[in-house]
């Protein structure tokens, strides 16, 4: 019995260093969760059921996976050089399918050209420089492409890029097509790429008035008493903030 444990963890610990990754779709046959209750492959019934993941261990993480599909136990051991420039993406359970969402933060910052959105389109709390750092005028200049080696189509994640970037960004990305990915879409319906204060991003229909109280922008209001500048909310636009409890 010792033995075949032993091989079982060598044979764990080769399968990381040769960076294969768990993905939902790969998982065996139902588990039982801690309550008792059943849950079907892919399946999520909280946020807690649900953690990130990527391409390897030591990516940056662009989609999630359920938590039985082994990822977070196969890393732990993993030793991985610091990275600090990570999107800063949370784990959640859509209606149960787990998910990657950019993290709703608070953001007292006010800015003009609105503020940063990120690789993955996740808005930062920082100012976007617009102006002469802007790489779009019109929103034809840009161009959608998958932000990693799923694309959202199969789990991973979209982002907008200038269309004379795009060849670059997608050679960047260093994609075999052997990538393992969840294989369940996580696209926003109604998203398009959008030229949002001089930087591609993808965004809703602009003919369209966002719901809530806007913010983030030297014109516009303050929010209410009791309330902040919440980025990343789900019904924000990227390079936007929304009036909301904090």
């Amino acid at each position: 019995m010792f033995r075949a444990a032993l091989t079982t963890s060598i044979m764990a610990l080769a399968a990381l260093w040769a960076g294969c990754v768990f993905a939902a779709s790969e998982q065996g046959a139902d588990v039982a969760d801690d309550d008792g209750g059943a849950r079907g492959d892919g399946d999520c019934f909280e946020d807690t059921d649900c953690v990130l993941a990527g391409p390897s261990c030591c990516d940056c993480p662009t989609y999630a996976v359920d938590d039985r599909s082994g990822w977070a136990d196969a890393c732990e051991q993993v030793s991985c050089p610091m990275q600090d420039d990570c999107p800063a993406l949370e784990a959640r359970c859509d209606l149960g399918t787990c998910v990657a969402v950019c993290a709703p933060m608070t953001c007292d910052l006010s800015c003009s050209a609105g503020f940063v959105v990120d690789a993955a389109g996740c808005t930062v709390c920082a100012c976007s420089k617009g102006g002469a750092a802007a790489v779009c005028q019109v929103d034809t200049d840009c161009v959608r492409t998958p932000a990693d080696c799923c694309g959202c189509d199969r789990g991973g994640s979209d982002t907008a890029v200038p269309a004379g970037m795009l060849d670059g960004f997608v050679d960047d990305l260093g994609c075999t097509g052997n990538e393992s990915c969840p294989g369940v879409s996580t696209c926003t319906p109604g998203e398009e790429a959008r030229c949002v204060g001089g930087q591609c991003v993808l965004a809703g229909d602009p003919s369209v008035p966002p719901p809530g109280e806007e913010c983030g922008r030297p014109e516009l209001p303050p929010c209410p008493s009791g309330q902040a500048c919440v980025i990343n909310t789900k019904d924000a636009e990227a390079g936007t903030g929304r009036c909301a409890a904090p």
